[in-house]
C-alpha cells in the first residue's frame, strides 16, 4: 500500500522445488535490479556467504515452537519436531529458545498496518469487490465508537479474561502523525532487543519455527515487523490419524486471536495437505538462509523422510 511504510511489504518468490528457488533469486540479483528500482539495496549474490552456510560443520540452531499467541496445531508440531529429530540426528547443536515477545510485535505491527483507519487499501477497492474476512473484521472494529469499544475491550479483558485479544483491541483505532511516530519508536527498540538478543545470547546459524498454527486455510481465510530473512520449506502432509486434535481441547478456551486460527482446522478435510517448517536468518541473509534450507531438506531426505510432492493435475 502506498505511504504504508510501518511494516513494509516484501514480495516473497515462490516455486515447485527448493532448487527452483534459489535460480530464481540469482537470476533476479545477477539482473542488478538496483538499477532499475531505488528501493533494491545494491547487493549482488554473495557465493562466500552460501558456501559458508553450506560448509559449516555443526550448526546452532534455534526451535520457536510456539509464539504463546496461537500455539501451532498437531500437524505443525510434527512437521517441525521432524525436522529437529533429522538435523539433531545430523550433530547440530539444537535447543529450544524464548526470544523477545512475539505478541509485542504483533501488537506493533497490528496497530501500525491499521494506523490509517483502514483507509489506504479500502481506496483501491472498484465497484463490486469486498473485504476479504480479515480485513472486514477490522474495518468493523474499527468503525466502532471509542467508547463501546473501550467497553467491549473491558468485557473481553476482564470478564473473559482474555488479555491476549484485549491487548490487540486496544490499538484497534485511527493514529494521529503523532501516535504513528511513536509507534514507528517502538517497533525500532523492538527490532534493536532482537538483534540484542540474536547476537549476544542466542548466538544463532538460524531459527526454526512453525510458518502457521494450523497448515493452509481455505481461500480468502487469510508479518514481519522484523525485516528478517526468512524462507518456508515444505516437510511433510496432513495425516488423519496423527494430526487429529486432543480429547481436551476445547476451541472456547482459546484466546480471540488463536479462535480465529483453529475454526479451520479439520484434520479429515486437510488430510494430503503440505505442512511447512520456516527457516529464520537475520536481515539481509537471503544466501544463508536458502543454504540452511538446502541443509534441512538434505538432512530429512539421508534419514528418510524426504519430501513427496503433491501430484500436478
Amino acid at each position: 500500500m502506498p505511504g504504508q511504510e510501518g511494516i513494509p511489504a516484501v514480495f516473497s518468490p515462490m516455486a515447485r522445488t527448493l532448487p527452483d528457488l534459489v535460480y530464481f533469486s540469482k537470476s533476479v540479483l545477477s539482473m542488478k535490479p538496483w538499477n532499475y528500482d531505488h528501493s533494491v539495496h545494491p547487493i549482488p549474490w554473495r557465493t562466500d556467504e552460501e558456501q559458508d552456510a553450506k560448509e559449516k560443520k555443526r550448526l546452532r540452531i534455534g526451535v520457536l515452537r510456539t509464539d504463546d499467541v496461537v500455539d501451532p496445531s498437531p500437524a505443525c508440531a510434527r512437521a517441525l519436531e521432524q525436522v529437529v529429530s533429522a538435523l539433531r540426528s545430523e550433530g547440530h547443536d539444537i535447543t529450544d529458545v524464548q526470544p523477545p515477545s512475539p505478541y509485542e510485535a504483533l501488537k506493533i505491527a497490528s496497530a501500525l498496518l491499521n494506523s490509517d483507519g483502514c483507509k489506504t487499501f479500502r481506496s483501491f477497492y472498484r465497484t463490486g469487490e469486498w473485504d476479504d474476512p480479515g480485513a472486514a473484521q477490522l474495518r468493523f472494529y474499527m468503525r466502532i465508537p471509542r467508547p463501546i469499544k473501550y467497553l467491549y475491550y473491558l468485557w473481553v479483558k476482564y470478564v473473559r479474561q482474555d488479555d491476549i485479544w484485549a491487548g490487540l483491541i486496544d490499538g484497534f483505532h485511527e493514529k494521529s502523525a503523532f501516535q504513528q511516530w511513536k509507534l514507528v519508536t517502538k517497533r525500532e527498540a523492538y527490532k534493536a532487543k532482537w538483534h540484542a538478543w540474536w547476537q549476544e545470547e542466542a548466538r544463532l546459524d538460524f531459527m526454526l519455527t512453525p510458518p502457521n498454527a494450523t497448515p493452509a486455510l481455505p481461500h480468502g481465510a487469510m508479518r514481519d515487523a522484523l525485516d528478517y530473512s526468512c524462507g518456508i520449506l515444505p516437510v511433510t502432509h496432513v495425516d488423519r490419524t496423527l494430526d487429529g486434535l486432543p480429547a481436551t481441547f476445547r476451541l472456547q478456551n482459546l484466546n480471540g486471536v488463536a479462535k480465529g486460527a483453529y475454526k479451520y482446522y479439520e484434520v479429515d478435510q486437510m488430510h494430503g495437505l503440505p505442512v511447512a517448517v520456516q527457516v529464520v536468518g537475520q536481515r539481509l541473509q537471503e544466501e544463508r538462509v536458502l543454504a540452511f534450507m538446502q541443509r534441512v531438506e538434505g538432512a530429512l531426505e539421508k534419514h528418510g523422510r524426504k519430501y513427496e510432492q503433491l501430484e500436478i493435475q
